[in-house]
């Protein structure tokens, strides 16, 4: 029974460590730093974003849809938030209510520039943003603007079948 008991225990717990949001304010580089510590993808998907943006919010149910239909190994999506220090609690109130879980990030304010120009130096600055990485941080593709849910599924449909046929 004791045993039975504690099984249940370490389940209820992995359970929610898997619902738990970790929101962490970082530069670019810290950005990178930690997406490398914590990564096993091959694809790494980071969506830059902003509560304060329409088309952000209108394609990020397409974005979180994609950790659902692909296997971790192939695929990490990334949330990074462009909103200000003020605006922390909304940014984790939206990531809570679109049922965004794991570690994601908020720009810490200040250098704009250096933050895009590290994360991809062709980005306009334009918000949505969306960047590709492979897992060794290796820029794949990017685009700016809002993009609908078919190109989405395209993009990384694409970028894993090339990807499996450069192996």
């Amino acid at each position: 029974m004791k045993k039975n008991l504690s099984i249940l225990l370490i389940a209820l717990l992995l359970a929610c460590n898997s619902n738990e949001l970790i929101l962490k304010v970082v530069s670019a580089g810290e950005l990178f730093d930690d997406v490398q510590k914590n990564n096993s993808s091959d694809l790494i998907l980071i969506n830059v974003w902003s509560t304060w943006c329409v088309p952000c919010i209108e394609e990020f149910p397409y974005i979180v849809d994609l950790e659902s239909k692909y296997k971790p190994e192939d695929l990490d999506v990334i949330f990074v938030s462009t909103d200000w220090d003020e605006n922390s609690v909304e940014v984790q109130d939206f990531l809570l209510k679109e049922n965004v879980f794991g570690r994601h990030y908020r720009k810490k304010e200040g250098n704009d520039q250096e933050f895009i120009n590290e994360l991809c130096s062709s980005w306009s600055g334009v918000l949505p943003f969306t960047v590709v990485y492979d897992k060794n941080l290796a820029l794949i593709d990017f685009w700016e603007g809002k993009k609908d849910e078919h190109f989405f599924k395209s993009k990384i449909d694409s970028l894993i079948n090339s990807k499996g046929q450069e192996i």
